[in-house]
Protein backbone atom coordinates (compact mmCIF):
# COMPACT_ATOMS: atom_id res chain seq x y z
CA UNK A 1 0.00 0.00 0.00
CA UNK A 2 1.24 3.67 -0.66
CA UNK A 3 0.76 5.71 2.15
CA UNK A 4 2.09 9.61 1.91
CA UNK A 5 1.70 12.33 4.10
CA UNK A 6 3.19 15.11 2.06
CA UNK A 7 3.25 19.13 3.42
CA UNK A 8 4.64 21.32 0.26
CA UNK A 9 4.46 25.09 -0.21
CA UNK A 10 4.27 25.81 -4.29
CA UNK A 11 6.50 29.17 -4.56
CA UNK A 12 5.60 32.34 -2.61
CA UNK A 13 3.08 34.52 -0.65
CA UNK A 14 -0.57 33.25 -1.34
CA UNK A 15 0.94 30.26 -3.27
CA UNK A 16 -0.78 26.93 -3.43
CA UNK A 17 -0.22 24.80 0.09
CA UNK A 18 -0.42 20.62 -0.65
CA UNK A 19 -0.88 19.53 3.01
CA UNK A 20 -2.44 15.96 2.23
CA UNK A 21 -2.37 12.14 3.46
CA UNK A 22 -3.37 9.79 0.70
CA UNK A 23 -3.34 5.99 0.59
CA UNK A 24 -3.75 4.08 -2.86
CA UNK A 25 -4.08 -0.04 -2.27
CA UNK A 26 -4.57 -2.08 -5.34
CA UNK A 27 -6.50 -1.36 -8.34
CA UNK A 28 -6.69 2.15 -9.76
CA UNK A 29 -6.97 5.19 -7.66
CA UNK A 30 -7.64 8.13 -8.75
CA UNK A 31 -6.58 11.41 -7.82
CA UNK A 32 -9.50 14.14 -8.78
CA UNK A 33 -10.13 17.63 -8.90
CA UNK A 34 -9.76 20.81 -10.86
CA UNK A 35 -6.87 21.96 -12.70
CA UNK A 36 -4.44 23.98 -10.23
CA UNK A 37 -5.67 21.41 -7.42
CA UNK A 38 -1.93 20.51 -6.51
CA UNK A 39 -2.57 16.80 -8.13
CA UNK A 40 0.22 16.63 -9.91
CA UNK A 41 2.38 17.73 -7.32
CA UNK A 42 0.88 14.58 -5.07
CA UNK A 43 2.30 12.51 -7.54
CA UNK A 44 5.52 14.49 -8.62
CA UNK A 45 6.20 13.90 -4.51
CA UNK A 46 5.42 10.07 -4.58
CA UNK A 47 7.59 9.66 -7.91
CA UNK A 48 10.50 11.83 -6.21
CA UNK A 49 10.42 14.49 -8.79
CA UNK A 50 9.29 16.99 -6.22
CA UNK A 51 10.31 17.31 -2.63
CA UNK A 52 8.32 17.97 0.23
CA UNK A 53 9.03 20.39 3.01
CA UNK A 54 8.25 17.60 5.32
CA UNK A 55 5.80 14.22 5.73
CA UNK A 56 6.74 10.23 5.23
CA UNK A 57 6.07 8.59 1.78
CA UNK A 58 6.27 5.06 1.53
CA UNK A 59 5.17 1.87 -0.36
CA UNK A 60 4.63 -1.27 1.56
CA UNK A 61 8.20 -1.81 3.83
CA UNK A 62 10.28 0.66 1.17
CA UNK A 63 10.41 4.54 2.82
CA UNK A 64 10.97 6.66 -0.34
CA UNK A 65 10.52 10.03 2.00
CA UNK A 66 10.81 10.77 5.58
CA UNK A 67 11.73 14.58 6.30
CA UNK A 68 12.21 13.08 10.50
CA UNK A 69 14.72 10.81 9.12
CA UNK A 70 16.61 12.48 6.33
CA UNK A 71 15.45 9.77 3.77
CA UNK A 72 14.78 10.97 0.50
CA UNK A 73 15.20 8.18 -2.32
CA UNK A 74 16.40 9.54 -5.86
CA UNK A 75 13.30 8.48 -8.36
CA UNK A 76 15.73 5.77 -10.20
CA UNK A 77 15.56 3.83 -7.03
CA UNK A 78 12.10 4.40 -6.07
CA UNK A 79 10.41 1.99 -8.52
CA UNK A 80 7.77 3.63 -10.05
CA UNK A 81 6.85 3.69 -13.72
CA UNK A 82 5.96 7.45 -14.79
CA UNK A 83 3.83 8.38 -17.41
CA UNK A 84 3.65 11.95 -18.43
CA UNK A 85 0.54 13.83 -19.68
CA UNK A 86 3.02 14.96 -22.81
CA UNK A 87 4.08 11.38 -23.35
CA UNK A 88 8.08 12.17 -23.27
CA UNK A 89 9.26 10.30 -26.12
CA UNK A 90 12.45 10.66 -27.64
CA UNK A 91 11.92 11.60 -31.04
CA UNK A 92 15.15 10.41 -32.28
CA UNK A 93 14.34 7.00 -31.10
CA UNK A 94 11.62 4.47 -32.81
CA UNK A 95 9.05 2.96 -30.51
CA UNK A 96 10.47 0.16 -29.41
CA UNK A 97 13.73 2.08 -28.91
CA UNK A 98 11.73 4.07 -26.58
CA UNK A 99 10.12 1.42 -24.53
CA UNK A 100 13.38 -0.22 -24.02
CA UNK A 101 15.28 2.82 -22.57
CA UNK A 102 12.74 2.86 -20.32
CA UNK A 103 13.56 -1.33 -19.40
CA UNK A 104 17.33 -0.57 -19.18
CA UNK A 105 18.63 -2.49 -15.91
CA UNK A 106 15.51 -4.94 -15.67
CA UNK A 107 16.62 -7.73 -13.60
CA UNK A 108 13.95 -10.54 -15.47
CA UNK A 109 13.54 -10.53 -19.36
CA UNK A 110 16.05 -9.06 -21.77
CA UNK A 111 14.56 -5.24 -22.01
CA UNK A 112 13.80 -6.28 -25.60
CA UNK A 113 11.47 -9.31 -24.85
CA UNK A 114 9.91 -7.87 -21.81
CA UNK A 115 8.97 -4.53 -24.63
CA UNK A 116 7.55 -7.15 -27.13
CA UNK A 117 5.41 -8.87 -24.38
CA UNK A 118 3.87 -5.68 -23.50
CA UNK A 119 3.99 -4.45 -27.66
CA UNK A 120 1.91 -7.20 -28.24
CA UNK A 121 -0.44 -7.18 -25.05
CA UNK A 122 -1.04 -3.90 -26.08
CA UNK A 123 -1.68 -4.12 -29.76
CA UNK A 124 1.17 -1.60 -31.03
CA UNK A 125 3.68 -3.92 -32.79
CA UNK A 126 3.74 -2.87 -35.93
CA UNK A 127 4.40 0.66 -34.42
CA UNK A 128 7.67 -0.48 -33.28
CA UNK A 129 9.73 0.50 -35.82
CA UNK A 130 8.34 3.91 -36.52
CA UNK A 131 9.47 7.04 -34.79
CA UNK A 132 6.85 9.25 -32.45
CA UNK A 133 6.66 12.10 -35.30
CA UNK A 134 4.79 8.81 -37.33
CA UNK A 135 2.66 7.60 -34.78
CA UNK A 136 -1.06 8.51 -33.77
CA UNK A 137 -1.07 10.71 -30.46
CA UNK A 138 -3.37 7.06 -29.06
CA UNK A 139 -0.25 4.70 -30.22
CA UNK A 140 2.01 7.08 -29.15
CA UNK A 141 0.52 7.11 -25.48
CA UNK A 142 0.58 3.44 -24.96
CA UNK A 143 4.28 3.13 -26.15
CA UNK A 144 4.65 6.03 -23.32
CA UNK A 145 2.86 3.48 -21.11
CA UNK A 146 4.99 0.14 -22.28
CA UNK A 147 7.96 2.44 -21.29
CA UNK A 148 7.16 2.79 -17.54
CA UNK A 149 5.81 -1.01 -17.48
CA UNK A 150 8.80 -1.87 -18.73
CA UNK A 151 10.65 -0.90 -15.91
CA UNK A 152 8.63 -3.35 -13.55
CA UNK A 153 7.82 -0.82 -11.15
CA UNK A 154 6.02 -1.48 -8.01
CA UNK A 155 3.09 1.36 -9.01
CA UNK A 156 2.58 3.14 -11.84
CA UNK A 157 1.89 7.26 -11.86
CA UNK A 158 -0.20 8.35 -14.66
CA UNK A 159 -0.74 12.30 -14.76
CA UNK A 160 -3.48 13.38 -17.07
CA UNK A 161 -2.05 10.96 -19.47
CA UNK A 162 -5.31 10.74 -21.98
CA UNK A 163 -5.67 14.67 -22.57
CA UNK A 164 -4.19 14.92 -25.57
CA UNK A 165 -6.35 12.31 -27.22
CA UNK A 166 -9.51 12.31 -28.77
CA UNK A 167 -13.11 11.22 -27.57
CA UNK A 168 -12.58 8.28 -29.23
CA UNK A 169 -9.07 7.63 -28.45
CA UNK A 170 -9.68 8.06 -24.92
CA UNK A 171 -12.53 5.96 -24.77
CA UNK A 172 -10.57 2.98 -26.17
CA UNK A 173 -7.51 4.30 -24.29
CA UNK A 174 -9.62 4.20 -20.91
CA UNK A 175 -10.52 0.64 -21.00
CA UNK A 176 -6.86 -0.67 -22.52
CA UNK A 177 -5.87 0.81 -19.18
CA UNK A 178 -7.66 -0.36 -16.93
CA UNK A 179 -7.37 -4.18 -18.43
CA UNK A 180 -3.57 -3.21 -18.39
CA UNK A 181 -3.94 -2.92 -14.46
CA UNK A 182 -5.86 -6.03 -14.46
CA UNK A 183 -3.54 -8.14 -16.14
CA UNK A 184 -0.34 -6.87 -14.48
CA UNK A 185 -1.47 -6.54 -11.03
CA UNK A 186 0.54 -3.15 -10.55
CA UNK A 187 -1.24 -0.40 -8.53
CA UNK A 188 -1.89 2.53 -10.42
CA UNK A 189 -1.95 6.31 -9.27
CA UNK A 190 -4.37 7.98 -12.05
CA UNK A 191 -4.49 12.08 -11.94
CA UNK A 192 -7.37 13.51 -13.81
CA UNK A 193 -9.94 16.04 -14.21
CA UNK A 194 -12.20 13.79 -16.41
CA UNK A 195 -15.22 12.72 -15.07
CA UNK A 196 -15.94 9.99 -17.13
CA UNK A 197 -12.24 8.04 -16.96
CA UNK A 198 -12.56 8.77 -13.00
CA UNK A 199 -15.73 6.95 -13.50
CA UNK A 200 -14.81 4.02 -15.43
CA UNK A 201 -11.07 3.69 -14.17
CA UNK A 202 -11.47 4.23 -10.07
CA UNK A 203 -11.40 1.55 -7.81
CA UNK A 204 -10.61 4.37 -4.77
CA UNK A 205 -11.04 8.44 -5.77
CA UNK A 206 -9.27 10.81 -4.01
CA UNK A 207 -11.17 14.67 -3.90
CA UNK A 208 -8.13 17.23 -4.11
CA UNK A 209 -9.06 20.79 -4.28
CA UNK A 210 -6.62 23.75 -3.57
CA UNK A 211 -4.02 21.38 -2.46
CA UNK A 212 -6.41 19.18 0.20
CA UNK A 213 -8.22 16.19 0.14
CA UNK A 214 -11.59 17.13 0.70
CA UNK A 215 -13.08 13.09 0.30
CA UNK A 216 -12.13 9.41 -0.42
CA UNK A 217 -14.26 6.59 -1.29
CA UNK A 218 -16.38 4.79 -4.86
CA UNK A 219 -15.89 7.10 -7.50
CA UNK A 220 -19.62 6.31 -7.91
CA UNK A 221 -20.73 7.53 -4.65
CA UNK A 222 -18.54 10.69 -5.47
CA UNK A 223 -19.41 11.29 -8.42
CA UNK A 224 -23.08 10.74 -8.59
Amino acid sequence: MLDASIRKRLGSGNALVIDVHIQAEDGITVLYGPSGAGKTSILRAVAGILTPDEGRITLGETVFFDSAHGVNKPMRKRGVGYVFQNHLLFPHMTAEQNAVYGARGNAGKSARERVRDLFAMMGIEKTAARRPDKLSGGEQQRVALARALATDPAIMLLDEPLSSVDAATRLRLTDEIADIQRRTGIPFLYVTHNQSEALRLGKTMILVNEGTVTRQGAPAELLT
